[in-house]
């Protein structure tokens, strides 16, 4: 008879289906493994508002955009929204150029730590790296709210 190994990853993403979690031991391992242009980084009470937006947004397939070849489509489009980076992605050329494209057309753009959590909030098992929400009236306040605090966010020089 042969061992077969379990992916323990997996059954800790089907435990943690109902949504990302914030705590704070988690939250700072999480924080420890982003990569080195994931700045500015969502602190852990930023992050639990940008989940429950991103939860809200998902429910409305037309006012929210996920992955890479999606956000540029949106950006060349003139599309404005708030961009929510992961900040685990490797390697990092994969979006590297998202950031910049932000400043360009100021769209404010923040990063969370982890994109297993980022893609936990859309509602699906596969990880997210990059989502951009657009304002709806299902939850204008909060994306009002959130879309201040993003915008007097600073980058912190390396």
């Amino acid at each position: 008879m042969k061992d077969t190994a379990v992916d323990v990853s997996m059954n800790e993403s089907i435990v943690e289906q109902t949504g990302p979690s914030t705590d704070k031991d988690v939250y700072a391992e999480l924080c420890g493994v982003v990569n080195n242009i994931a700045q500015p980084l969502a602190n852990r009470k930023l992050a639990k508002k940008l989940y429950k937006l991103v939860k809200k947004a998902a429910a409305d397939k037309s006012t929210i955009r996920q992955g890479v070849v999606d956000i540029l489509k949106a950006m060349r489009k003139g599309e404005k929204g708030i961009m929510i980076l992961a900040g685990n992605v490797s390697p990092i050329d994969i979006y590297s150029h998202i950031p910049v494209l932000c400043e360009d057309n100021n769209i404010p753009y923040v990063f969370t730590p982890s994109r297993e959590h980022l893609g936990l909030a859309t509602g699906h098992r596969r990880p997210a790296i990059v989502l951009m929400i657009k304002r709806s009236d299902d939850y204008g306040d909060l994306y009002d709210e959130l879309f201040e605090i993003i915008s007097n966010l600073v980058v912190e020089e390396a």
